[in-house]
C-alpha cells in the first residue's frame, strides 16, 4: 500500500513540473526573433546628435532652384497737390546673386495736373537693379519708359514716350513671403526731368518733381 502511495505521489509530481520542463525547452529551440527574452535596443544618438545627422546641409545660392530666386509683387506711388499722380505696377524679380536682384514691371498711372489742366492715364514699363549694401538698405538703378499724352491749348492730342533714369535708394523690412520677401520704401531721383518738355517747352513728366517715392513688395 505504501508503495502504490509513494508511486502516485510520483506520477503527480511528474505531472505538474512536465509542462515547465517543456516550455524551457519549447525557449530554449525557440527561434532569437520568436524569444520572450528583452532585446537590447540598439544604441541611439541623443536628440542633439540625431538633429546634427538627420539636417541636411543648405544648399549654395547658385544650386537654388529657380522658383526659389524668383520674386513677384508691385509697387504704388501717390502724390497729390498740383499734381495728382497715382501709380500702379506689377513687377517680377529675380535674385541673380545673393545681393542683387534684376527686374521689370509695367506701369499705369493717373495723372491730373491743374496747373496745365491734363486729366490723362499714361502707360509704360520698367527695368531695374537693386543692390543690397546692408542688410535692410539697397541701392536702386531704374529705367522707366512711360508714354504720355500731350496736350497743347486744347488744339490737339498726341501721346509721346518719354524715358527717365532713377538712382536711388530703398529701406527695406523682411515679409518673409515665398515671393514677396520684403517692403522697401524707395526714393528715387530723375535725372532726366528737365529735359521731359512737349514743343511748347512745357514739362510733361508725370511726376511733380524729380523726386520720386514708392513702396514697393519685392
Amino acid at each position: 500500500m505504501k508503495s502504490k502511495i509513494l508511486l502516485l505521489c510520483a506520477v503527480l509530481i511528474g505531472i505538474l513540473i512536465s509542462p515547465a520542463l517543456m516550455a524551457q525547452d519549447d525557449e530554449y529551440y525557440r527561434p532569437d526573433s520568436l524569444r520572450k527574452d528583452n532585446v537590447e535596443e540598439a544604441e541611439k544618438p541623443p536628440v542633439e546628435r540625431r538633429e546634427l545627422v538627420e539636417k541636411k546641409p543648405l544648399a549654395d545660392f547658385k544650386d537654388r532652384p529657380f522658383v526659389d530666386r524668383l520674386r513677384l509683387g508691385g509697387s504704388f506711388g501717390l502724390s497729390l497737390g498740383t499734381v495728382t499722380n497715382i501709380n500702379l505696377s506689377p513687377m517680377a524679380g529675380y535674385e541673380l546673386t545673393e545681393k542683387l536682384v534684376g527686374g521689370v514691371g509695367v506701369t499705369g498711372m493717373y495723372y491730373k495736373s491743374r496747373y496745365f489742366g491734363f486729366n490723362e492715364f499714361y502707360y509704360g514699363g520698367r527695368g531695374f537693379l537693386m543692390y543690397s549694401i546692408f542688410p535692410m538698405v539697397n541701392v536702386i538703378a531704374e529705367l522707366e519708359g512711360m508714354n504720355v499724352e500731350v496736350d497743347t491749348f486744347k488744339k490737339y492730342d498726341a501721346r509721346k514716350w518719354i524715358a527717365s533714369p532713377m538712382l536711388g535708394a530703398s529701406y527695406s523690412q523682411p515679409l518673409g513671403a515665398r515671393f514677396i520677401k520684403a517692403v522697401h520704401f524707395t526714393a528715387l531721383y530723375n535725372f532726366n526731368y528737365n529735359n521731359q518738355l512737349d514743343d511748347y517747352g512745357n514739362n510733361i513728366s508725370p511726376y511733380g518733381s524729380p523726386f520720386v517715392f514708392r513702396i514697393t513688395f519685392l
